[in-house]
């Protein structure tokens, strides 16, 4: 079903238009895009999905705080029994904004990027940082939980001491580090950077370490597991998926789910071939999209999971982004090897947990 614990997922990315257009954005946001969701078809969506089981449900973009039915569409997920999430650039959350999403958010997730420059120059925006910075005030007033993510590249590990402390000072809840998703303006401007199997292996540490002195005061995630895993655990990772599949709820199955601001549903990650798209919002019921699934999508996705599997064990254990494994090997065909962020060849990066 995919690395997401307990956990039933999906993540909707409402619309693409955004105020910043950033060097790492894997969707192309920027403040020229006009992609994004009818709210109709979103709420008759999150009926769906509720009753396939997904019970968290993170909205992101694009800038979502740009997205003009937010509020409703948040609160009617909750209606729902579905949690809800935003993941936010934080400049645009002003008092009026933080009012309407406030009763009906269960986290707000805000992206740093590292030092003030360094969020700065990824952003294209010389304000961004500060402005950011200047709206936490306004969260902690009316008691929303907050954290950031940190998008991990070859050349900012050592930047991320500093986003944890950061983190803590401001009172934030939790710290996602998420390894650079090379697609979108990512592969334009950032090409060859996501990090290895050595920044992957210090990355999962250095967390481990910050956890081990913080004492809860901060919730760690690190968007990396370990090659390993995949043998101790192939249901998590549908390696364990055949021809014949068992009918559950899709929830059970697959997660996460990501919707797309064209109202293309994908497996696992932002931008996953198309060709293992389940459907689309504006032409097909969530429940048929789980028919699809359960005949052609997951087994086919099974196969491709092997194949990542069956290059990983050629391989030293590592710590790995498997989302990005997956979605490069689906893009290049089920017979083509995946290109593995492997370490390279002047380091040795084996590591054991």
């Amino acid at each position: 079903m995919g690395p997401t614990g307990h956990y039933r997922v999906v993540q909707i990315h409402l619309t693409r238009r955004c105020n910043l257009e950033c060097r790492h954005c894997y969707s192309s946001s920027s403040p020229r895009a006009t992609d994004a969701l009818t709210p109709g078809v979103l709420r008759t969506a999150l009926d769906e999905l509720a009753g396939e089981g997904y019970t968290w449900a993170s909205f992101s973009g694009g800038e979502p705080m740009l997205y003009p039915q937010l509020s409703e569409v948040l609160g009617h997920a909750r209606s729902l029994g579905i949690r809800t999430g935003i993941v936010s650039n934080g400049m645009l959350l002003s008092p009026r904004r933080l009012d309407a999403i406030a009763p009906v958010t269960d986290l707000l997730v805000i992206s740093l990027d590292g030092k003030p420059a360094s969020h700065n120059a990824m952003r294209n925006s010389p304000k961004a940082f500060d402005t950011m910075a200047m709206r936490l005030p306004e969260l902690r007033a009316r008691d929303i939980d907050f954290g950031f993510l940190f998008t991990l590249t070859q050349h900012n590990l050592d930047e991320l001491p500093w986003v944890v402390e950061f983190a803590v000072n401001v009172g934030a809840k939790a710290l996602q580090i998420h390894p650079l998703d090379c697609f979108g303006n990512a592969a334009k401007h950032l090409a060859g950077k996501s990090p290895d199997a050595l920044e992957g292996a210090y990355a999962w540490q250095l967390a481990e370490y910050v956890r081990s002195k913080l004492d809860g005061r901060l919730t760690l995630q690190v968007d990396l597991l370990h090659s390993e895993l995949l043998q101790r655990h192939p249901d998590r990772f549908f390696l364990d998926i055949g021809y014949k599949m068992p009918r559950r709820p899709l929830a059970e199955q697959l997660s996460p789910l990501v919707v797309e601001p064209d109202g293309e549903v994908v497996p696992l990650q932002y931008g996953f071939a198309r060709r293992f798209a389940l459907g689309n919002l504006h032409r097909d019921s969530v429940h048929d999209m789980a028919g699809r699934w359960y005949d052609r999508i997951g087994p086919q996705l099974g196969h491709v999971a092997r194949r990542v599997s069956h290059t990983l064990a050629e391989q030293p254990p590592q710590f790995i982004d498997w989302y990005a494994l997956m979605a490069s090997q689906a893009r290049r065909g089920a017979g083509v090897e995946a290109r593995l962020p492997l370490p390279r060849s002047d380091r040795h990066a084996a590591v054991r947990v």
